[in-house]
């Protein structure tokens, strides 16, 4: 989530056009599905949505900040950090209305957020803890890991395959050249690895 975190505090200063409609937020619509909104429809789960499509995360697809509730997994909010997404209630809390933003920290009752469509622009600003929904994350599975991981043993039995079939009808100084090569091989396969689940436990994609 930092990389999302970071995109969208790129964003701060983005205004909503007084004539016309601004096309950086028109972007934030086309990023979600929505390419024919302009910025004088609600904008900030369109804003959320389009940074976390911009990093590699999924998103609802929808228009609803309370769309956001059922998106990743429920986080305390004592254990809130940096990018996680944070729903409030507007109107009552069994309104359908709400707002999606990116949580910042906390600074005593209230909750300071970066999101889009705060005052008509992205924005740094705080909400009363006393209406927040709910804190999300995006958390990858250990499916989706565990796929990547058979991906690259494949590619090194099959690469180790290979290599076994060609070192039988080599002589032995070949034989150790091409031994200490697919060595090699496979130690860049496992750092290829490392580096891709340091990047998963870091949020990145």
């Amino acid at each position: 989530m930092r990389k999302t975190y970071h995109l969208a505090r790129a964003e701060i200063g983005t205004v909503e056009w007084a004539e016309g409609s601004n096309p950086t937020v028109d972007r934030y619509f086309d990023d979600v599905g929505f390419p024919t909104m302009r910025d004088d429809t609600a904008w900030c789960a369109a804003f959320v949505g389009a940074m976390l499509h911009r990093s590699g995360l999924p998103h609802t697809r929808k228009l609803t900040a309370r769309s956001y509730l059922d998106w990743g997994k429920p986080v305390d909010l004592n254990d809130a950090e940096a990018g996680d997404v944070v729903i409030f209630w507007r109107g009552s809390p069994e309104s359908w209305t709400g707002h999606v933003a990116f949580f910042v920290r906390r600074e005593g009752a209230r909750i300071i957020v970066v999101g889009g469509n705060q005052r008509d622009q992205v924005s740094e600003t705080g909400y009363p803890e006393a209406q927040l929904l709910g804190v999300r994350r995006m958390t990858l599975t250990s499916k989706t890991q565990s796929t990547t991981l058979r991906a690259a043993a494949g590619a090194a039995v099959a690469g180790a395959g290979g290599v076994a079939a060609a070192v039988g009808q080599l002589d032995p100084a070949a034989q150790s050249i091409l031994i200490g090569a697919s060595c090699l091989v496979g130690l860049g396969l496992l750092w290829i690895v490392r580096e891709r689940l340091q990047k998963w436990a870091e949020g990145d994609r």
